[in-house]
């Protein structure tokens, strides 16, 4: 692989993060207006229709199969049942939790291939979950007995992120090969948008979206055209140039990213010991990673 291909992995990476994390927030903004299964509807409806009309113009329509199928199941549970796990429990509980929650991904995937890909991960995983983990503990009972955020909430984005820590294992075996990484994109949010309709379906909302204020037109363009459309493109192609221990490292950027879009979009103003909290459990998550590369390193110098 070249360096001007790596560095825009990088580069793509980040910036699905900055995204991503972002994006929470202005679901957050939306959702005290909106259902949350209006919102995530017309999200997904208008992404897939851009993504589908960008991938035929390009003449890469995906041929129908046994890959197309698998694709739609896995956008159904990531970014589709992430999202709705995600955007109910984010209306129950702050956007400072709801991004630290998010801090927590880098460390749980690997557990994931652990148990279901016998992929045996070195001691300092453990080591960084413990630290990672033991300080969302802290700072999540801080929180509670401050009387801020919801543990009912909370639950809800930690299944989200379960969901999306599992769904990796499968993003990893779809973008192998030679299948181009927009039209994996285009899938994944196409499966997204199914388990949405779903979702409305089954709690009987109607996808009516008046969007009176100008705040909200700016909101949904952006949950459409920058949280979904540019933000799994990103994803994909970084996928396709990265090792997963970089995607994972840019990852754990989550909760400070998202901590500072809570202050920006919901005004909402971490405390002192949030800031520390976070600090504690990005380290914890970037512990592990940072031995890995270090060692690789070290092994690429003695064999020169």
């Amino acid at each position: 692989m070249t360096k001007p291909k790596r560095l825009l992995g990088h580069l793509a990476q980040l910036g699905s993060v900055v995204v991503f994390s972002c994006g929470f927030m202005v679901q957050k903004l939306l959702v005290t207006q909106y259902a949350a299964p209006t919102i995530l509807f017309w999200q997904f409806l208008g992404a897939a229709l851009v993504m589908w009309a960008i991938c035929a113009v390009r003449r890469m329509l995906p041929m129908v199969g046994r890959r197309l199928l698998l694709t739609l199941v896995w956008g159904a549970m990531a970014p589709g049942l992430v999202m709705i796990l995600n955007i109910v429990g984010g209306a129950k509980t702050d956007g400072v939790s709801l991004a630290l929650m998010w801090g927590l991904l880098p460390l749980i995937a690997p557990l994931f291939g652990f148990f279901f890909l016998k992929e045996y991960p070195h001691w300092t995983l453990w080591m960084g979950a413990a630290v990672g983990f033991g300080g969302l503990l802290a700072l999540a009972i801080n929180r509670e007995g401050a009387g801020i955020g919801s543990l009912t909430g909370n639950i809800f984005v930690l299944l989200a992120v379960l969901c999306a820590s599992f769904s990796q294992i499968a993003g990893r075996t779809l973008n192998k090969g030679d299948a181009p990484w927009f039209q994996v994109a285009t899938l994944q949010v196409s499966g997204a948008f199914l388990a949405v309709l779903i979702f409305a379906a089954a709690t009987g909302s109607v996808p009516l979206l008046s969007l009176a204020m100008p705040i909200h037109v700016f909101a949904m363009a952006y949950l459409v055209l920058i949280m979904t459309v540019l933000n799994y493109a990103l994803f994909n192609f970084a996928l396709k140039q990265l090792p997963v221990a970089w995607v994972s490292i840019y990852v754990a950027l989550n909760p400070v990213f998202g901590a500072l879009a809570a202050i920006v979009v919901l005004d909402e103003t971490p405390r002192f010991i949030d800031w520390i909290g976070m600090a504690i459990i990005v380290s914890g998550v970037v512990l592990p990673h940072i031995y890995v590369l270090t060692q690789r390193n070290r092994s690429k110098v003695d064999i020169g």
